[in-house]
């Protein structure tokens, strides 16, 4: 399971870098049909948030609860994040100063702390859907405060609520809704990300139980939901990135949603991959927070530092192929000297604040060992 789904991580990582790479202007000319496979590399978010339910599935459903290990879970996932988003953010802040694009509108208060404005006013602006990695791990520690029946429970009443909240406000949304981001409460409740993790959190859930349906079935629901994708995207306004607008966040919920749900069961339900290149692959899946993390950095810097403009469009397409590999290069460098000792001496300070008298089983253990996943 662990290699198919460091597998997947990669390729929506690589779809969301090239999505924001068009909107640059990176991939202007490139042929209708990758154009359109580009286009909707904001899907790659849908699939990342379906990964991170299915992977706090498996990371909690044999914890205990209570007030120890809520605080345990909340700590670790908060410092996850920050951790691995504070040291790029130094650097983000440091490039936009030295080439002096560190506009009096950027909000380095809610870029460091990832808590919700303006968008445009975000270091980063790939650093939005953290917001909501955030909100959910909130959830996650509540619910952890009870026992695991109670747990479920709770989890699928709050889905059921959460699916009844979004068709009423549905049902009631006019063409005025524009500036629904300006509400962060709102905002949440209606965002397709806290439906999807809810999605691959019950999907991991239910591919448990025995006898549940081959990958090959998994793939024919994928197809079919990319098909309805296909057919309903022209009628939604700012074509092809209609979805991507907060005003249609409920039907992205069930489209890309749906589609992102049945990729990432297809890939559970594959056989685990044993050539050379599909485990080189999931090793380059640990990086894709780092890439994701990145990406918008690499660009900038080749848009201001070399001169984009006056090469024609085959020197750029090979340009933009060093940029990338010096991306993934980056990364993994990010990851193994920056990120993950950064995280870890972030999770022995944790457990042994937790549990100073006995260090040698920390509160987190169970936790620890799925970690490399997220």
């Amino acid at each position: 399971m662990i290699k198919q789904i460091q597998i997947l991580r990669l390729m929506a990582a690589l779809w969301v870098v090239v999505f924001h790479g068009a909107i640059l202007g990176i991939f202007s000319d490139v042929t209708p049909w990758v154009a359109a496979v580009i286009n909707f590399g904001y899907a790659g978010v849908d699939v990342f948030f379906v990964i991170s339910g299915v992977i706090m599935a498996h990371s909690t459903k044999n914890m205990g609860h209570g007030p120890r290990t809520a605080t345990a879970f909340l700590l670790a996932r908060f410092s996850r994040i920050y951790t691995g988003w504070w040291p790029a953010m130094l650097l983000y802040v440091i490039y936009l100063k030295l080439t002096q694009q560190l506009d009096p509108h950027i909000q380095l208060q809610a870029s460091f702390f990832l808590y919700f404005s303006d968008l445009a006013g975000l270091v980063s602006i790939a650093i939005w859907s953290l917001m909501f990695e955030l909100y959910f791990y909130v959830v996650l520690s509540l619910v952890l405060l009870f026992p695991k029946w109670h747990r479920q429970r709770f989890i699928k009443t709050l889905f059921a609520a959460l699916v009844v909240l979004n068709l009423y406000l549905l049902a009631h949304r006019s063409a005025a809704d524009g500036g629904i981001e300006q509400n962060w409460i709102q905002l949440f409740y209606m965002a397709p990300l806290v439906a999807e993790f809810f999605m691959g959190y019950f999907l991991y859930q239910y591919l448990q139980r025995p006898s549940r349906a081959s990958w090959k079935l998994w793939a024919l629901l994928a197809a079919a939901w990319i098909a309805l994708i296909v057919y309903f995207m022209p009628h939604f306004e700012d074509y092809p990135y209609g979805l991507a607008n907060f005003h249609y966040w409920p039907e992205r919920a069930v489209l890309m949603g749906g589609a992102a749900m049945a990729i990432v069961g297809m890939a559970l339900k594959l056989p685990s991959p044993r050539s050379q290149i599909a485990l080189a692959l999931a090793k380059f899946g640990d990086y894709s927070y780092a890439i994701y993390l990145l990406h918008i950095l690499a660009f900038s810097m080749m848009l201001t530092l070399l001169p984009w403009h006056s090469w024609n469009s085959q020197v750029q397409l090979w340009i933009v192929v060093g940029v990338l590999v010096a991306l993934l290069l980056a990364s993994a460098a990010y990851y193994h000297w920056v990120e993950r000792p950064v995280y870890m001496f972030c999770r022995q300070k944790i457990n042994y604040w937790l549990h100073p008298t006995v260090p040698a089983q920390p509160v987190l253990q169970p936790l620890y060992k799925n970690q490399q996943l997220r």
